[in-house]
């Protein structure tokens, strides 16, 4: 029973496009008014970047929300 719980589920699979999407609907729900436009545009731009990293071999999506720290980074299934 453990043990099945351990198994990947198919819906943590991601492509940049969805990952973008979840962004901008992170950004949509938490973002104050001021700041909502200039996020946006970075979820966008980075799933732009996400997709041409991807062609690469680099698959991931990398966080566009200001924190202190390095940015966290989506480990990607698919390039689009």
């Amino acid at each position: 029973m453990i043990a099945a719980a351990m198994l990947p589920q198919a819906a943590d699979a991601k492509s940049c496009s969805r990952q973008g999407e979840e962004c901008r609907s992170w950004a949509r729900t938490r973002v104050s008014a001021r700041y909502f436009d200039t996020y946006i545009n970075r979820c966008s731009a980075e799933t732009n970047a996400c997709i041409a990293r991807c062609k690469t071999g680099i698959k991931v999506f990398v966080d566009v929300f200001d924190s202190p720290g390095s940015a966290q980074q989506y480990p990607i299934d698919e390039c689009r």
